[in-house]
């Protein structure tokens, strides 16, 4: 278990994916590329960490440069086009990334950055469906909706359901007070860690407690603690074994600042990005695969790619996985033992496997008006869900069923047709080589989860309304990420892990800026990992 003198050193993480409060008019300073140095900065990576980095790094005057192994920036954040359909690669729903509601989160720092003028997001009135072998249940995307919809299902739960919501805002606010720690110099990070079980009781009460510790203190009904703790399909880890602060700083995101779309889907949010970096003076390259950092001196000069450019840094930011970081790109002997023990010592998340579907009916029109269901209609119980999808039992375990056509975005489908994406968990070692056999099992696990989201929506089995099904596995996304078997979303955020490794490697001139780090995992962490990255090098400038 985590020490208690250990516990508050990520605190910090969890307050900024959702609530952190920035200064700034968005004007860029002025500053030079150190005497020898090409560039001030070099980005490995344009995924959404990567992106944030060099556009907070370019504000405050840095020159950048991003490097990107994909023809396109914005790594998970894409889309891309099958005949008349638009698909989003992974985005389904961000927190903290709209106007208005408590002006808190992610969308302070898109005005920071100026971004918030180059796209536009679309707040979804709908958090989820869940459909389980008792229930089925629609949420809405803010605590007085969701409450009122609970108490009236379970009237005699309403002091738990009441009570959530407190543990929510709580956990939030505790977090908030900790959000600048990690700038704190070793005495006062002491200082401050030796007052948390004071002054930040309920985040000390839950922080090695897990998401099912929270249901059991709030309800007991079981089918209410499965609604309730829903989201565990976004977040990795089932609900008996995910960080409960995890689940409590989420759920006070989407429910206190809003669930969103963006609009012209993930790859508007990037693009943005990569026009603001150019405003800027950055510079960003793509086609362009880092295969080495180069090492002198017990520090990281600059980088080598694959067609043999060498680039020159003062310092370097890494939108990538600590594993590629330490052992392919840099090299084991750089690094002290103990960080690479740790690194062997933790355990990944999992992967996914899914299918993209376009069809050629309006599903809104014939009944289906839902934007994200999730349906588990065998059991309710996570552990056996979780547990079946990672053995490739897909007809038997959960799906999650985005229907992105319902979002009232035209760039996903035209008139009369509907684009749908099915989610589940997959672990890479289920997938054979790329191959014959790999091809016959894709095929056969893409069917296994189209009928089962067919028990819901039949249409998506008719292939007469089926005009486009591509399944994609955990080969697809380590090829695309160079993640670790696919990896998605980091470290599994159990209490035991859910102090990540930090954005400050061992090397003084080299950080992070992937959700393998401290801010936990997703679209929105990931934006905040690379302003952290970024701020660590301006803060020691």
């Amino acid at each position: 278990m985590i020490k208690n003198h250990r516990t508050i050193a990520w605190a910090f993480c969890f307050i900024l994916l959702f609530s952190l409060v920035f200064t700034g008019d968005g004007q860029a300073t002025e500053r030079g590329a150190g005497p020898g140095s090409e560039f001030d900065v070099i980005v490995i990576g344009a995924g959404l960490g990567g992106l944030a980095a060099a556009t907070h790094l370019g504000l405050n005057g840095y020159k950048v440069l991003v490097l990107e192994q994909h023809d396109k920036v914005g790594g998970c954040a894409t889309r891309f086009e099958r005949g008349d359909f638009t698909f989003d690669a992974s985005l389904h729903e961000m927190a903290g990334g709209g106007p208005g509601k408590k002006d808190r989160g992610l969308y302070e720092l898109l005005k920071l950055w100026g971004i918030h003028k180059k796209v536009e997001f679309i707040e979804l009135p709908q958090f989820y469906r869940s459909v389980f072998p008792d229930m089925d249940i629609r949420l809405p995307s803010n605590w007085e909706g969701f409450k009122t919809v609970l108490k009236e299902e379970w009237p005699e739960e309403s002091k738990g359901i009441d009570r959530f919501q407190r543990l929510c805002e709580q956990t939030y606010d505790d977090l908030m007070e900790l959000k600048d720690l990690y700038r704190c110099g070793p005495l006062k990070a002491f200082f401050i860690k030796t007052l948390v079980p004071v002054r930040q009781r309920t985040f000390f009460k839950y922080m090695n407690k897990t998401l099912q510790d929270v249901m059991d203190d709030c309800f007991r009904d079981q089918t209410l603690k499965a609604v309730v703790s829903q989201l565990w399909v976004y977040y990795g880890a089932p609900t008996s074994e995910q960080s409960a602060l995890l689940g409590l700083m989420a759920t006070e995101g989407y429910l206190g600042d809003g669930v969103w779309h963006v609009k012209g889907t993930s790859q508007a949010l990037s693009d943005a990005y990569a026009e603001r970096i150019r405003e800027l003076g950055g510079e960003i390259r793509t086609g362009a695969l880092v295969t080495r950092v180069i090492m002198e001196n017990g520090i990281a000069s600059g980088v080598e790619t694959k067609d043999g450019a060498v680039y020159t840094a003062r310092y370097i930011v890494a939108n990538t996985d600590p594993y590629q970081l330490a052992f392919k790109l840099v090299g084991e002997k750089h690094f002290p033992a103990k960080y690479i023990d740790r690194l062997n010592e933790m355990k990944p998340a999992n992967s996914l496997f899914g299918v993209y579907m376009g069809l050629n009916i309006d599903l809104a029109e014939l009944g289906y008006e839902d934007t994200e269901i999730f349906y588990q209609p065998y059991t309710s119980d996570a552990k056996t869900l979780y547990d079946t999808m990672m053995r490739g039992d897909f007809r038997n375990g959960a799906v999650a069923i985005t229907i992105y056509s319902n979002y009232g975005d035209p760039i996903y489908a035209p008139k009369g047709k509907s684009v749908v994406t099915l989610t589940a968990y997959s672990d890479m070692d289920i997938w054979p080589e790329y191959g014959e056999a790999y091809d016959a099992f894709k095929e056969k696990k893409v069917n296994e989860l189209v009928e089962l989201a067919a028990e819901l929506i039949p249409e998506l089995a008719d292939p007469e309304c089926v005009e486009v099904k591509e399944g994609f596995t955990p080969r697809t996304l380590e090829r695309f990420t160079m993640n670790k078997k696919g990896v998605v979303y980091g470290f599994y955020l159990s209490p035991e892990q859910w102090e990540k490794v930090p954005n400050r490697t061992p090397i003084p001139n080299l950080f992070i800026a992937s959700n393998w780090t401290q801010v936990w995992h997703g679209m929105t962490s990931a934006q905040i990992n690379g302003w952290q990255a970024a701020q660590l090098i301006i803060d020691g400038d």
